[in-house]
């Protein structure tokens, strides 16, 4: 949630942003908030791309098996003779 509130907060700000460098001029204020949106989850988004490449891969672990697969037939019970 905490991100989400700082998501919008950004996105305002560049909203806000672009509305000044039009020149203050009133009735475009949807689009500058569809335009800020995309600006902010681009950067969102090339941040997390970054911050993943960023982290090192762990060591992977091979599974293996200690006794060999019973062939069909054969019964997991110990042979009474």
């Amino acid at each position: 949630m905490n991100m989400d509130k700082n998501m919008r907060d950004e996105i305002a700000r560049v909203a806000y942003d672009l509305y000044e460098n039009r020149g203050c001029a009133p009735g475009n204020d949807f689009l500058d908030w569809l335009e800020a949106e995309k600006i902010v989850k681009q950067k969102y988004a090339a941040r997390m791309t970054s911050d993943v490449k960023a982290l090192k891969p762990t060591q992977t672990v091979k599974a293996t098996t200690s006794a060999k697969p019973k062939s069909r037939g054969q019964s997991n019970r110990p042979s009474v003779r």
